[in-house]
């Protein structure tokens, strides 16, 4: 018998073979397919850590700078209330005792205050209180309070004392009744309040206009005394002056002179003053009564250091 060309079985075996090859073919492919896509996965999985890493560092960064903002407003918000309550005074039976003897002291010491302002001629007396680095005491109307509310915020900002001379200074309406000179306090103290952006603001220092001695309201200003002190607030006068009340024709010369006469032989001392608008020669001049005062060895206060 004659066999074919070709065995049968021949043909089966290359077919398997054929067949095993393209499995071969088809499992390297999905193998190098799968190998592809576990590091596509892969690579995505690691710039996706890598992007989460970089978040959380910048929600790090940007949580540090949070609270290192909150923190800084926190300082700030901290500060300006430690300012206020400094700013703000509290008058204890310590600060009644300093008052009742603020005309003693073993050293030389001197209380620059101001009446009847604010006016055009604060501005001045600002400025030349800022240059030398001194703190006065404006005893302030609460009708011009009204009028020019920036300029006492001004001087409260700057450190110094803003105590009240009554709302009108209109001494029939003052000196009414001891109720009428609380009154005016209160209605003087509301328009500081106002001005200087602290609601519970109060000088608890009084000066009485034209002063607490005398005069036909001696009787009326005795019992408003009492009457402010049941209300915690303290009044206090001057033992110096520079004569800026006692004439509208002021010179420097006749401001010195004055100073130097009620000044002589005294350790503590009370100087009154005005920054009223017709007062321009005493702003002019005091840079003189300053240099004035050096010189005599006398230390500049305001009543902060005596109603706290």
């Amino acid at each position: 018998m004659v066999k074919d060309e070709y065995d049968i079985n021949d043909i089966y075996k290359i077919d398997i073979k054929d067949k095993l090859d393209k499995r071969k073919v088809l499992i390297i492919i999905f193998s190098v397919i799968a190998l592809i896509l576990i590091y596509i996965v892969a690579l995505k999985s690691i710039q996706i850590m890598n992007q989460n890493k970089i978040y959380k560092q910048y929600e790090s960064q940007i949580i540090a700078l949070q609270k290192a903002e909150q923190d800084r407003i926190a300082q700030i918000e901290a500060e300006k209330e430690r300012i206020r309550k400094e700013r703000n005074p509290n008058l204890t039976e310590v600060g009644k005792e300093n008052i009742s003897n603020v005309y003693k002291s073993e050293t030389k010491r001197v209380f620059l205050t101001f009446d009847d302002g604010p006016s055009t001629v604060t501005p001045i007396i600002l400025d030349t209180l800022k240059q030398e680095n001194i703190k006065a005491t404006f005893f302030v109307l609460g009708s011009r309070v009204d009028v020019m509310p920036d300029m006492v915020k001004k001087m409260y900002e700057e450190g110094h004392y803003v105590a009240n001379h009554g709302y009108s200074h209109l001494y029939s309406s003052v000196y009414e009744s001891p109720q009428s000179v609380l009154d005016e306090y209160n209605r003087c103290n509301d328009s500081v309040r106002n001005a200087i952006g602290v609601s519970d603001y109060n000088s608890h220092l009084f000066r009485f206009p034209g002063g607490l001695v005398g005069g036909k309201y001696a009787d009326i200003k005795n019992e408003a005394k009492e009457l402010l002190l049941q209300n915690n607030i303290v009044n206090v006068d001057w033992n110096s002056l520079n004569g800026d009340a006692e004439t509208n024709d002021l010179t420097p010369e006749f401001e010195l002179q004055r100073l130097r006469e009620t000044t002589e032989n005294k350790n503590s001392i009370v100087i009154l003053m005005h920054d009223a608008p017709a007062k321009k020669v005493t702003a002019e001049t005091l840079p003189q009564i300053i240099t004035y005062l050096k010189e005599q060895g006398y230390e500049f206060k305001t009543f902060y250091e005596i109603i706290k």
